[in-house]
């Protein structure tokens, strides 16, 4: 691996590339704001490049684009939005032949599951566990040890639907569903994660852009733009 190049700012590349896959919390909003600086050039790089939100929310793009609304985060910023939700919902539709689940995460999750076929049931009758979250934004880990004990004691798999380890909201830091399935791994359970910084989410997200512009795209015309080196690269 080439050093790193420190940039003072990405117009000293931006001509190199064709396509900006830009990530979301942390690079353009802090879950509660926008960064203006960051729509500002957001807004330059669109004239004529294309933009790609890649995010690790555990929800459909379209649910995730609701809540970009209410931040005064339009879509004239951007060409597409895809979500780790998209790719779990992607992979439950098409590969998964087990229909009962238990849901660890909040309830403003639930869309991740809309119109898939699957069942929402106990711990004690689910083939397989999905994660999406703490429970409250304020829950510390130590609340799960018991929870992940008896995942673990029935020998479940965890879908891991937002591999991120924690977010910063505004001043506050909040533990993501990453931080849970990482904990299920030492515990020795089997995890799969659906997101950044998976090769298997980069690779959808090349194969949706071909079907959508309707042509091969050199990947090295594609620049990835993260706020973390850990689940962004």
């Amino acid at each position: 691996m080439n050093n790193p190049v420190f940039l003072s700012g990405l117009n000293k590349i931006y001509s190199k590339f064709d396509i900006f896959f830009v990530d979301l919390w942390g690079v353009v909003h802090n879950g509660i704001e926008c960064y203006s600086d960051a729509l500002k050039a957001l807004k330059n790089i669109k004239k004529s490049k294309k933009i790609i939100l890649i995010s690790n929310a555990p929800r459909p793009s379209d649910s995730v684009q609701k809540f970009l609304n209410k931040i005064d985060f339009s879509k004239k910023f951007y060409n597409l939005l895809i979500t780790s939700g998209d790719l779990t919902r992607f992979y439950l539709k098409s590969f998964t032949k087990n229909k009962y689940f238990y849901h660890l995460g909040p309830d403003r999750d639930k869309s991740l599951f809309a119109n898939l076929g699957l069942k929402k049931t106990s711990l004690n009758n689910a083939d397989f566990v999905v994660c999406t979250g703490v429970n409250n934004n304020r829950d510390n880990l130590n609340k799960y040890f018991s929870i992940l004990k008896k995942i673990k004691k029935r020998n479940l798999q965890m879908i891991c639907a937002n591999p991120d380890l924690i977010v910063h909201r505004g001043d506050r830091t909040e533990y993501c569903a990453g931080s849970i399935a990482k904990l299920y791994e030492k515990m020795g359970g089997r995890v799969k994660y659906f997101g950044k910084p998976y090769k298997y989410f980069y690779e959808y997200i090349y194969e949706l852009i071909k079907k959508k512009y309707r042509k091969n795209i050199n990947k090295s015309k594609i620049l990835v733009i993260g706020d973390n080196l850990n689940t962004d690269i």
